[in-house]
């Protein structure tokens, strides 16, 4: 390691920093949003360790307690939600947004 000159050093720290951003990028963009109506019963809402969870189109979404506190099961079904979800993993998501089908954004 003595005979590395000053531009090899560079080189390979260079190398290790693009290769670092190409990493980081690939996972940045590797994000996907969905958009869409879906009816939820109570089989697609869970709750487990205290946190609740969505299953739609086979993937467990993590919902925050104001979405889940959103969810009238007993009055409406039919809810438009949001979600976003990484190419790389398997099961994973989060609601990002939800509201009742047909609700006004003055709405409650």
């Amino acid at each position: 390691m003595r005979n590395l000159s000053k531009s090899k050093v560079f080189v390979i720290f260079f190398l290790f920093i693009f290769v670092g951003v190409l990493a980081a990028g690939f996972y940045t963009l590797s994000d996907v949003l969905v958009e869409k109506t879906v009816k939820i019963d109570e089989q697609n809402v869970i709750e487990k360790n205290d946190e609740y969870y969505l299953l739609i189109d086979e993937r467990e979404l993590s919902l925050s307690k104001k979405f889940y506190d959103k969810i009238e099961l007993e009055k409406y079904n039919e809810y438009k939600i949001k979600y976003v979800y990484k190419r790389v993993k398997k099961n994973d998501g989060e609601v990002v947004m939800l509201k009742r089908y047909g609700e006004q954004p003055w709405g409650k």
